[in-house]
């Protein structure tokens, strides 16, 4: 589930004319990379304008509609990504990374690419056409950022673009970016989780989004590894899903095939230990590792088109359509190395979930949380812990 651009209404999407780069190793990893797919499908004329539709907190309910009938679904073109990625160990039908082979639960193919760029959208469009909260602007730009996890890319191509001064490093286990990027993106395989980061500068500005069932212990991971290789006063942002799957009135019963999913997804990523349901601990991961002027953020995004506001019933038409198609590539690894399940055990008991994905008399819906923090400059070290502890809300 990891991050990815464009820019619809207000963002317009981008398939960039600049630089060919292909994703690198760095040096002593004793690994080559397969050549990148194609750039990702165009999106720059999906129709529709970004309207706001959270407030500051992104904690208010959101009202169902009376009448769930009246909305449809949104798709994509199935066709619009040409090249297939090879060369990855192959399980169940589905393709996954070579480099740290098990790391990472869930697959690359063509088919969950494809999905990852739609997802970027759906983020985009929760976001109101942000890309990130971080406090950069043209007056002040960052300087060098570094995107873990950046999956195909769409993310730090934009940015990239935004900050055309600015050099931007997005790091995978999978070579799957495009190969024509802007001069200042640079891709490269890197499993963040190795003991020590390689990187010779540091960074003022470090981001993740979408990488649950990345980490082991995100504290140590990541937390402290982006403390230690930022600048004093750089940012650090995670935009993460919280897996669990919630409701706030009565209409979600206890038996709903969705939240079963996820329950059990939770357990078996636990197994492997590579949780996914910890955005929920970011915000103290990051006081713990010393930054400051912490602060959390948490939005709701609807599992289907239940909601009566316009807005959200559209996010929920559009986060339906990514889990419809990507249900599979969710589940698919962790019941069959953790509970030992077949493909079509797996693929029987998929069929509930996508049947209660479409039922719009159950509101239900996931949480993204946006989490910032600073490391402090020398002359705050003393009281980083009480401020940050202070700042955060």
């Amino acid at each position: 589930m990891s991050a990815q651009g464009s820019s619809i209404g207000g963002v317009s999407g981008n398939k960039s004319s600049g630089s060919s780069s292909s994703a690198s190793v760095p040096e002593g990893s004793g690994q080559e990379p397969a050549s990148p797919h194609q750039p990702p499908f165009d999106i720059n004329n999906f129709p529709f304008t970004f309207e706001h539709i959270h407030g500051s907190s992104g904690s208010m309910q959101i009202e169902a509609d009376t009448d769930p009938s009246a909305s449809g679904s949104y798709q994509w073109d199935d066709d619009s990504i040409t090249s297939s990625v090879s060369a990855y160990r192959e399980e169940n039908g589905r393709t996954y990374h070579a480099y740290s082979d098990g790391s990472w639960h869930y697959p690359n193919d063509y088919r969950e690419l494809e999905r990852l760029d739609w997802q970027f959208v759906c983020l985009k469009h929760l976001f109101n056409g942000k890309n990130y909260f971080a406090p950069w602007s043209p007056e002040n730009p960052p300087k060098r950022i570094l995107d873990l996890a950046t999956g195909t890319g769409m993310w730090a191509i934009e940015i990239a673009e935004e900050f055309e001064s600015a050099i931007v490093v997005g790091t995978d286990l999978s070579p799957i970016q495009p190969e024509l990027v802007p001069p200042n993106v640079h891709f490269y395989i890197h499993d963040a989780r190795v003991n020590k980061w390689w990187w010779p500068e540091p960074f003022d500005y470090i981001h993740i989004r979408m990488t649950l069932g990345a980490w082991e212990d995100f504290e140590q991971d990541v937390a402290r590894k982006s403390f230690d290789h930022l600048e004093p006063g750089g940012w650090f942002e995670a935009q993460e899903l919280l897996s669990t799957i919630g409701c706030d009135d009565d209409s979600m019963p206890d038996d709903y095939p969705l939240r079963c999913l996820f329950e059990d997804l939770e357990d078996c990523s636990r197994i492997e230990k590579r949780p996914i349901d910890i955005a929920k601990t970011y915000k103290q991961s990051l006081i713990n590792a010393g930054f400051v002027d912490v602060t959390q953020t948490v939005y709701k995004i609807p599992v289907n088109g239940w909601p009566k506001n316009k807005g959200y019933k559209t996010l929920g038409e559009m986060w339906n359509a990514n889990f419809l198609d990507g249900i599979q590539g969710i589940a698919l690894a962790l019941l069959h190395r953790a509970r030992g399940l077949k493909r079509h055990q797996i693929e029987i008991h998929l069929m509930n979930v996508r049947k209660s994905l479409t039922d719009k008399n159950v509101h239900a819906y996931q949480k993204i949380y946006v989490v910032l923090g600073r490391k402090p400059r020398p002359e705050e070290m003393a009281t980083s812990t009480s401020d940050s502890q202070e700042q955060t809300q």
